[in-house]
């Protein structure tokens, strides 16, 4: 999966996001493993289900909208966001999880 994969699934027609992408598309591809446990290996190469390259193309769209905020104080001005990623986003994974033995 690269940058131009995810432009296309997200319907970027700019180049002016192509560092950010390049950035967090290998941190998200790991989330995604680590997850799974699940190297996505197969005879030496990596291949990308394609509900894991969803995950990756909608968590990385979440990522890039600003943050929800969630909570707010007028007193001493607290504030607060929603970090996580929906489950509507999380359960794309669910399918590929593998059942880790310790």
């Amino acid at each position: 999966m690269d940058v131009q994969t995810v432009k296309n699934m997200l319907g970027i027609k700019t180049d002016s996001h192509d560092t950010y992408l390049a950035e967090v598309l290998p941190l998200f591809i790991d989330q995604a493993k680590d997850w799974c446990n699940n190297s996505f290996m197969v005879n030496g190469d990596e291949k990308l289900p394609a509900g894991v390259k969803l995950y990756v193309a909608k968590a990385i769209e979440h990522n890039m909208t600003p943050s929800n905020l969630s909570g707010r104080s007028m007193g001493d001005v607290s504030y607060s966001y929603e970090t996580e990623l929906p489950s509507s986003i999380t359960k794309l994974l669910a399918p590929y999880r593998k059942l880790r033995v310790i």
